[in-house]
């Protein structure tokens, strides 16, 4: 679905993924919120929602134990200061 640009129902398959609990599910689902990411995507006219993609980041990397989630995080938390 990212390939074809439609983060919005990428966003949607990966938030029932990481519910299901795939860790890589939840990072997805962070990335499709992250302005980092997003900028490296043809994701215009999407609005990025860095606490959603902390959020995600955080299940990824606490609960789940993703090491990848967790550098993603890192990396907003120091761009914010949240």
């Amino acid at each position: 679905m990212l390939q074809q640009n439609d983060v919005i129902a990428a966003r949607l398959f990966y938030e029932r993924a990481a519910a299901a609990g795939s860790a890589r599910g939840a990072t997805n689902a962070g990335k499709t919120y992250d302005p980092a990411f997003l900028s490296t995507i043809d994701a215009r006219g999407l609005q990025s929602d860095v606490p959603r993609a902390m959020y995600w980041y955080r299940i990824a990397a606490t609960v789940l134990g993703d090491k990848e989630a967790a550098e993603r995080l890192k990396v907003l938390v120091a761009q914010t200061g949240r």
